[in-house]
């Protein structure tokens, strides 16, 4: 074996990437079971002030059956329940290609105990496998799922359109059955859609699919961004009176790892905006 003092420039170069692979990969089993909580506020204008106040949890793209932590998301349930938030949402793909899982998913995902409720959407995975599977799951366990539906919660509304990429979302019909002067939230598993729209009654979307990039680069950021996830990848975003939060999700999907990248539970407060 070479003594390290006579490697050529282009084998340190070999050696040293491999070696910071091989710690990033280790880091990266590491991070991927220590999830975050995000605090964010929202602001909302005088139109939609009735949401003003109100707490919002958003978890999703679990991937339970990708090497999923039961005791990580006990602990992230219990971080939410003890943050009193009025609503849950959840943002799909709860397992990747294995229904089997979804039944112990479900069973700790029914433990949340938000003020008004949780409801939940679907993602692309959940139709890959099979949606009834899903829809059978969170019925058992008294979560709501919107599937191109709405539910009016009285000072507002919440709205939960199809997989952009593997449903069939019908977002204008999703809004204009809602009432008339209510604001709306809007609970969609892909992020890039909040280009599809422009009602000013939805004072927010919230979405995941894109895992943050579940790998990132420093100074780079998200290194793979999934369709419909490219112009949107983590965090609050604005267009006009309108707001986007794009959860980094809490499992991992193919890699059990997760670099630059923690998984994620968001809690999201409204705020006014002075006139």
């Amino acid at each position: 074996m070479k003594h390290p003092k006579n490697w050529s420039r282009r084998e340190w170069l070999v050696g040293s990437a491999m070696a910071a692979g091989a710690g990033a990969g280790a880091y990266g089993l590491i991070e991927k079971q220590r999830f975050q909580i995000e605090r964010v506020s929202c602001p909302v204008t005088q139109r939609n002030a009735a949401l003003a106040g109100k707490r919002i949890a958003v978890m999703g793209d679990f991937h339970y059956d990708d090497w999923g932590s039961e005791s990580m998301l006990r602990s992230a349930v219990a971080a939410v329940n003890s943050e009193g938030v009025d609503l849950v949402l959840l943002t799909g793909d709860y397992v990747s290609d294995d229904p089997k899982y979804l039944d112990p998913l479900t069973s700790i995902l029914a433990d949340f105990r938000p003020k008004i409720g949780t409801f939940a959407v679907l993602g692309n995975h959940d139709h890959w496998y099979d949606t009834t599977y899903a829809m059978r799951a969170l019925k058992q366990r008294g979560i709501r799922l919107l599937l191109n539906d709405g539910a009016d919660l009285g000072d507002f509304c919440i709205l939960g359109p199809d997989s952009a990429w593997a449903g069939s979302p019908m977002i204008r019909d999703d809004i204009a059955r809602m009432p008339v002067g209510k604001p709306m939230i809007v609970c969609w598993h892909e992020p890039d859609p909040f280009d599809w729209y422009d009602d000013p009654r939805v004072a927010l979307q919230v979405s995941g699919h894109s895992h943050g990039g579940q790998i990132c680069a420093p100074f780079y950021g998200a290194i793979m961004k999934p369709n419909l996830a490219k112009n949107y990848t983590a965090g609050l975003y604005q267009k006009g009176s309108r707001n986007l939060y794009v959860n980094r999700g809490f499992g991992t999907l193919t890699l059990p790892i997760r670099f630059l990248c923690p998984p994620e539970v968001t809690i999201l407060e409204f705020d006014s905006v002075p006139t």
